[in-house]
């Protein structure tokens, strides 16, 4: 049986050592692939920042994309109490009706490429600030407010960050 068994290596030799071939390059392939996935593969996560001075307060909501690779958005959503917001300077003025405020508002454009360490400004929010004023309760308005980021790498592998589940898992 021993002997059959080496014969039929001896014999067979050559497609062995093609098929063991061929098998490593297979494998080898597919870890190729996966490396290449992985090397460009976005991360869209948010910040945010805020600053006081002198009776002024900053409030800054940023988007960055701390991945490998661009980040193509293929879409955009600002929700308010979980409802869609067509006009966000309207649902802004509508959160924060009692306070003077001036600010500036960003909209990520479906096909809008972020490449990988770039940071986008939202919301930037600057606002007087009293002796008894404090940035706690316009950043308890804004929570009101969620943001949806749908993207994909460029091997078209789809994430979202929606800030409604960060905590639980908020880019998949």
């Amino acid at each position: 049986m021993v002997a059959k068994f080496i014969e039929f290596l001896g014999e067979h030799a050559a497609e062995i050592i093609a098929l063991c071939a061929l098998g490593l390059t297979i494998y080898q392939a597919i870890i190729a692939r996966r490396h290449n996935v992985l090397s460009v593969q976005p991360y869209i996560t948010e910040f945010n920042h805020r600053e006081t001075s002198s009776g002024c307060g900053l409030l800054t909501f940023r988007l960055m994309n701390h991945g490998v690779g661009p980040a193509f958005i293929t879409g955009f959503k600002i929700l308010l109490d979980g409802k869609l917001v067509n006009d966000f300077d309207e649902a802004l003025a509508e959160v924060l009706k009692d306070k003077k405020y001036n600010h500036s508002i960003t909209h990520l454009g479906e096909g809008y490429a972020m490449p990988a360490g770039e940071a986008k400004d939202v919301l930037i929010l600057e606002m007087p600030l009293g002796p008894d004023d404090s940035l706690d309760e316009i950043e308890k308005r804004l929570n009101r407010f969620d943001v949806v980021v749908d993207y994909q790498s460029a091997y078209k592998k789809r994430a979202t960050l929606d800030t409604r589940n960060i905590g639980e898992s908020a880019n998949k």
